[in-house]
């Protein structure tokens, strides 16, 4: 009886890690590949990702093209920022060294994982100005 027990045990234990590392290929990605997922916004010559415990810099180039394009479908104004989830490389910021200004570390993006619409979405609006009658 015991031997029937260790076995389903074993049994039930390669079966189950078996389905984690068929996930994980799926994924196309290897385990030392470091995820990033958090809230991109790109404006003019600045983009940024903000996860839950840093901001980044994002490097300019045709992959945050790509990625403002598969963006687009759920931006409401360019001002709107949309949930991602990305595989990259850090490096210094080189325009914090330049100019002091800026983040101190810059994703360089290798792989667009996930891009979908962001789960709080609150638009600031100026004030209405109320203009005085005489």
């Amino acid at each position: 009886m015991k031997y029937l027990l260790t076995s389903l045990f074993f049994l039930v234990l390669l079966t189950g890690c078996k389905d984690e590392s068929a996930a994980e290929k799926n994924d196309g990605l290897t385990i030392d590949e470091v995820r990033y997922k958090g809230e991109y916004i790109h404006l003019g010559d600045a983009a940024v990702i903000t996860t839950a415990d840093e901001i980044y810099a994002i490097q300019i180039d045709d992959k945050v093209k790509e990625l403002d394009e598969q963006s687009k479908e759920f931006k409401r104004t360019p001002y709107d920022m949309v949930q991602v989830v990305l595989t990259g490389e850090l490096k210094p910021n080189p325009k914090k060294a330049e100019t002091g200004e800026g983040w101190d570390q810059m994703l360089v993006i290798e792989k667009i994982i996930e891009v979908r619409k962001a789960k709080t979405s609150t638009v600031m609006q100026a004030p209405a100005q109320e203009q005085e009658e005489k």
